[in-house]
Order: C-alpha cells, then structure tokens, then sequence
C-alpha cells in the first residue's frame, strides 16, 4: 500500500508545506522541465516554486525516451511557449542582465524556461532533445551561496531549481520579491533536517554545518 500524500506538495501530510506556501504575482511566465528522477525526490524546490509562483508550470521530462521533433515543446505544456529564454550556463549563452529592462532585449516579459534536473542529466536532455538546445541560452553570474543544505552540491556555484528561479525573476523584475518562497523552502528544508536527526545531518553534510 502507498502512503497518504497531500495531492498538492506531494508530502506526507505531516510535513505538507501548503500552509507555507505564499503568492509570488510574476510578470514573466515560468515554465519547468523536471526530469522525471526529481519527482521523487522528497524535497523537490521545482514544486515549491510551481505552487508559488502565480504565472508558473511544471511538466514531466525523461531523457530515456529522446524526442527529435522540433515542436515537442508546444505541446508539452499548456500553451506553447512565447519567445522562450532557456536559462542554461553554455559558451554561447547570453548574460541574464540582456533580459533585464534596459539590456539588449528590447521586448516585454517572455517565457523563462528551466530545467530541473542533475547537472548530468541535464546535459543528456540537451542531447535527446535537440529542440532545446535550439533555444536561446542565458546564463547568470555571480548568483548567492545556495540555501540548500541537505544536498551535496556538485560545484561551489550550484543552487536548487527554485534559487535560480527566484533570482533571475528578481533580475527582470526589480520590484518582485521572491523571498516568500525561498522562506517556504528554508522551512521545509529545516523539518527535513530535524526528521533525519542532528547527528546524521552532521555527518552527512559537514560542509553545510556553520563553523562555531
């Protein structure tokens, strides 16, 4: 028998994070490829962004069946995709202030998409899916210290799906907060924590333990 889980977070009913959750009203439509590995992740931050974010959705990817087709993003979500801005690091990506009000792109608010996934699989669905990679990149820099402590990050720059989300959406829109949503995964991150116990956090994750 599976076990009971809110239909809306995914969580067992004792560390449902709904009750967290806040409005973030964005300007700029957030859309999210989530490889299908990260769905059963138990902290997935792509989730939380998706149940904050007023203008946000997520869709199921799997590298293991490629799609060669160059229109496969138009109906993998809702709607298709509006002149789509991939944030992706790649020696031909753009810099993230080119989106921002008064960079090289001219227009208004076009979709973000991201992709929620390790970094190897990200890179396999870049190959499978050539349709993504036909997009054009933007990369950020300079992007704080990741928030998310129960994970080993694979370099010292990486952050969760949701920090990259919150701070490219703060670059477009300068008045946005997005702090709401990165205080829901902080709380949710911390119930983790105390459900694995003090000791096993210790010993699993020394290098996000602050230094007395």
């Amino acid at each position: 028998m599976s076990r009971q889980t809110c239909p809306a977070c995914c969580r067992p009913p004792a560390y449902c994070y709904c009750s967290r959750i806040t409005n973030v009203v964005n300007t700029w439509p957030v859309f999210i490829l989530q490889d299908v590995r990260e769905a059963r992740h138990p902290i997935g931050t792509a989730r939380i962004a998706t149940l904050s974010l007023s203008r946000a959705e997520m869709a199921a990817l799997d590298p293991a069946s490629p799609d060669k087709s160059a229109d496969f993003l138009d109906s993998i979500f809702s709607r298709p995709l509006i002149n789509p801005a991939l944030i992706y690091p790649g020696d031909d990506a753009s810099p993230l202030h080119d989106l921002a009000p008064g960079g090289s792109y001219a227009g208004g608010p076009r979709d973000l998409l991201f992709i929620d996934a390790s970094w190897g699989r990200s890179l396999r669905m870049m190959k499978v899916f050539p349709a993504l990679g036909a997009l054009p990149l933007y990369a950020f820099t300079d992007i704080p210290v990741s928030r998310y402590r129960i994970r080993k990050q694979p370099t010292a720059g990486a952050v969760s799906t949701l920090e990259a989300i919150a701070y490219v959406l703060q670059q477009v829109e300068a008045d946005l907060d997005c702090q709401p949503m990165l205080a829901t995964m902080d709380w949710v991150i911390d119930q983790q924590i105390k459900r694995m116990g003090s000791e096993i956090y210790h010993r699993n994750y020394p290098q996000n333990v602050p230094l007395k």
